[in-house]
């Protein structure tokens, strides 16, 4: 009893009600984002596109990516993190409802598609990173944890109304009701740049640093290439790409196997769900202990659910990977918390951006690739989604930092 009351306590910090809009901004995004992101696959497929159109939009999506992260992290930076977090709610907005509402033609639903995948990249690295790097060190693991239960438990919610929509109209209805729900993160997001001081956003660390000096800002840059924690991560990525690329076909794995969109998108939210709860645990230890080893088994734990998909053929096998990505994914926030923990300085966001521009430019072929080979072997996609992350787990280990939060 007094352990159980000692990891309650523990996360007394980070549940308080200073923290509370912070999970609302996450909790009513992604409970719009996150249903119409995996349900994208299903659209194209109601619309009759076939998987290499498909892979053909995500690699559209990862090239974007080359330069959106950089730009959006740098303009957040020198201007206002929580401007741009509203007009990622507005471009959400625009893009879930013309994919709801326009005709079913490639040149129409693609890029509206787009938008939606786009505003979550304008988020992630305007406001999400501006609240992310105010929290303490020794905290970030517990509040990613706490984070990410109202994140994917708005997911999970999202994909169980998602269903019930799905069942009695269309995909493309889910995309035109869900649109209007990125107006609630947008008022609190406007809400959280009125009271900083509340929620403990520290504006210093993320804005109007470098004084326009330019000269500090090409320094900066040239810094993050001379970081070798930044090519291990850069490596990882790369090793990873394949698999996680693959992630976005398993709706279509499913339908292919005969399970309908509207248990799909059940399925997904009841592990979604589960995941959230696991977090929380793991979160806690993970502040404790050092997060470089359950980094490395993040991604080698990745391996096992690319080798059942590789080899599914039913629902049961089907079921016991997302089972198995199910447990993998628990430990995603400890993993989010080491990469904040490898760049503490209050250069960090710029150097996320960065890294994740690189690693966009050098994976964007991964979803043309996939999206020729699901249509000739599914067995091969996910095959070599588990040679990457075996890749990138010997690379974790190889380059990676320890790093123990300190108590």
């Amino acid at each position: 009893m007094a352990s159980f009351n000692r990891f309650f306590s523990s996360y007394k910090k980070v549940i308080n009600k200073k923290f509370f809009i912070i999970y609302f901004i996450y909790f009513s995004f992604f409970l719009a984002n996150g249903p119409l992101e995996t349900s994208i696959p299903l659209l194209f497929e109601h619309y009759g596109f076939h998987g290499n159109i498909y892979g053909a939009f995500l690699s559209t999506n990862s090239i974007i990516n080359i330069i959106l992260p950089s730009f959006i992290a740098y303009m957040a930076h020198r201007f206002s993190s929580m401007l741009f977090g509203m007009i990622a709610m507005l471009i959400g907005f625009f893009g879930a409802i013309l994919a709801g509402c326009l005709p079913s033609c490639i040149y129409t639903v693609y890029p509206a598609c787009l938008m939606i995948m786009i505003s979550r990249t304008v988020f992630n690295y305007s406001s999400g990173n501006a609240i992310n790097y105010s929290i303490e060190s020794d905290s970030r693991g517990k509040y990613f944890a706490i984070r990410d239960l109202f994140l994917f438990g708005s997911i999970s919610i999202g994909m169980f109304l998602g269903s019930i929509i799905t069942s009695k109209t269309n995909v493309s209805v889910l995309f035109f009701g869900f649109s209007f729900i990125f107006f609630i993160p947008m008022f609190f997001i406007k809400r959280t740049d009125k009271n900083i001081a509340k929620v403990q956003i520290k504006e210093e660390t993320i804005s109007r640093q470098s004084n326009g000096d330019d000269k500090k800002d090409k320094n900066q840059f040239l810094s993050v290439i001379k970081n070798k924690y930044f090519w291990g991560f850069l490596l990882v990525g790369f090793g990873s790409t394949i698999y996680t690329t693959s992630l976005f076909f398993l709706p279509l794995l499913g339908t292919s196997i005969g399970i309908s969109v509207p248990k799909i998108l059940s399925m997904f939210g009841a592990i979604t769900l589960v995941n959230s709860i696991v977090a929380i645990l793991i979160g806690n230890v993970s502040d404790f202990i050092n997060r470089k080893w359950l980094f490395v088994f993040d991604n080698a734990f990745d391996i096992i659910p690319a080798l059942i998909f590789a080899f599914t053929t039913n629902t049961y096998l089907f079921i016991a990977g997302i089972v198995c990505t199910m447990i993998k994914d628990a430990f995603a926030p400890s993993s989010f918390a080491y990469l904040y923990d490898c760049f503490q300085d209050k250069k960090g966001i710029v150097v996320q951006g960065f890294l994740s521009s690189i690693d966009n430019a050098l994976s964007f072929v991964a979803p043309l690739l996939i999206g020729i080979l699901w249509n000739i072997s599914k067995k091969w996609v996910f095959l070599l989604g588990a040679s990457g992350c075996l890749f990138s787990s010997i690379i974790a280990i190889i380059t990676l930092p320890d790093v123990i939060s300190k108590k």
